[in-house]
């Protein structure tokens, strides 16, 4: 039985995603929009400072920077979208709500991760950066992630019916996000120093702590939230 209610969870999830993903791949908007932005934002930096940045610290938080700005544009159209659209109430028909939340938390993790896959290498090349320790660097960037991805596919939902809904989705992103901003900072910044991360502080353990309670947490707040709209 447990086995069975655990399929049936990951063919809702995986349902909703792939829907997703064909609109994505038909469109190509939030993809490109995002990688677009990162791109150009290290272009300039590059272009402006050169290899005149050298602290670990201070190229860490270039990058979070980028990547965080470029989540504001991408990721805050997972349920606006469907708004638009007019396809929520066919949702809300036919399919559960932590079937939507989970696929679309999942649709935002593949995202990012797509766009961090190539952003992490112009980053090395245009900002000159030494990656001492990359496993403790791709850690740190999945389990931001993750958080990011399901915080934000939460907040979509919440502004998605909103008259200001482009400037209301940063507004309640920047404070909820904060705290995992500032450690993928710090554990990123220790994954290009010279000392090794792994005996550091407890960066991780938080990254990973905030994953599960968005993720837990964002599924049991997005039961009220899908219900009410």
């Amino acid at each position: 039985m447990p086995a069975r209610l655990l399929m049936d969870f990951i063919s809702g999830a995986w349902a909703v995603m792939k829907k997703d993903i064909l609109e994505e791949y038909r469109a190509r908007y939030a993809f490109n929009t995002t990688l677009l932005f990162c791109v150009t934002c290290l272009v300039m930096v590059s272009y402006s400072l050169g290899g005149a940045v050298t602290d670990p610290m201070l190229q860490s938080a270039m990058l979070w920077v980028i990547l965080f700005f470029s989540a504001m544009t991408g990721l805050s159209r997972a349920f606006i979208k469907e708004e638009d659209k007019g396809t929520m109430n066919t949702l809300r028909l036919c399919c559960r709500a932590d079937h939507v939340f989970y696929g679309k938390t999942a649709m935002n993790f593949l995202l990012m991760s797509s766009v961090i896959v190539i952003v992490a290498p112009l980053f090395i090349i245009l900002l000159n950066v030494n990656m001492r320790h990359v496993g403790y660097f791709a850690l740190t960037t999945t389990l931001a992630t993750v958080g990011l991805s399901a915080v934000s596919a939460l907040l979509s939902a919440i502004v998605a019916q909103a008259r200001a809904r482009g400037m209301l989705f940063p507004v309640l992103a920047f404070p909820a996000l904060m705290p995992v901003f500032l450690t993928a900072v710090r554990a990123t910044g220790m994954s290009l120093a010279e000392a090794a991360p792994w005996t550091g502080g407890g960066e991780l353990v938080f990254l990973a702590a905030y994953a599960v309670a968005a993720t837990v947490g964002g599924g049991f707040l997005f039961e009220y939230v899908f219900s009410e709209q």
